[in-house]
């Protein structure tokens, strides 16, 4: 019973979404905004570095603490990665946003953390290089999500929920991110300005 309130709870933290607050609090509608993702890279097109800083440490502290909920509600890493899964979920698919929420990337950085450390020595290395070489934020994200259930089954071999944590959570990373794979085979994905804050995507 602990367990599943501990879900239920991880999936609520998950649909607080920072940059919506953050944009309520700046009379934007983000949604109509850049990519219209609630997310940092949105946020950073939008906004700027600063905010979107704010919402990629507000998206990644969500994730650390639902992960956190179900270590202290559970019984083990079991219910955790339950935890991870579900606030991923609330991020992506927020009741009190109408169910319109982010990609979940941060978020599930957030639950790595606790749950799979040593997967993140790789993981964001890799994410890193694929935006520095490309600038696609999309492909690294896409890159990182293959990768993590890869490196989970070699750095966590028979942990089972943790592998189906590191599975689900790549999985919904390529469902959010339909629409980019499709720009990307286009060749019409919109590059990230690295150095300067720019109004607009860079082509």
């Amino acid at each position: 019973m602990h367990g599943l309130i501990a879900v239920i709870i991880s999936y609520f933290i998950g649909g607080f979404l920072t940059a919506g607050v953050i944009a309520s609090l700046k009379r934007v509608d983000l949604s109509k905004k850049g990519s219209g993702n609630l997310g940092a890279t949105n946020a950073f097109r939008v906004f700027g570095p600063f905010l979107a800083t704010l919402v990629l440490l507000g998206d990644i502290a969500k994730g650390v603490l639902g992960v956190w909920v179900g270590l202290r509600l559970g019984s083990g890493t079991e219910v955790a990665a339950l935890c991870g899964l579900a606030v991923i979920v609330g991020h992506n698919w927020p009741l009190f946003f109408g169910f319109q929420g982010g990609k979940g990337i941060a978020t599930t950085l957030g639950a790595m953390i606790l749950l799979v450390p040593q997967t993140i020595m790789v993981v964001i290395p890799l994410w890193a290089l694929v935006v520095l070489l490309t600038r696609y934020v999309s492909l690294a994200s896409l890159v990182a999500a293959v990768a993590l259930p890869v490196t989970t089954y070699f750095f966590y071999p028979g942990q089972k929920l943790v592998l189906l944590f590191a599975a689900g959570s790549a999985l919904l990373a390529l469902y959010r991110h339909q629409e980019n794979i499709r720009r990307l085979l286009a060749g019409k994905e919109h590059k990230i300005q690295l150095l300067r804050r720019s109004g607009r995507e860079d082509k």
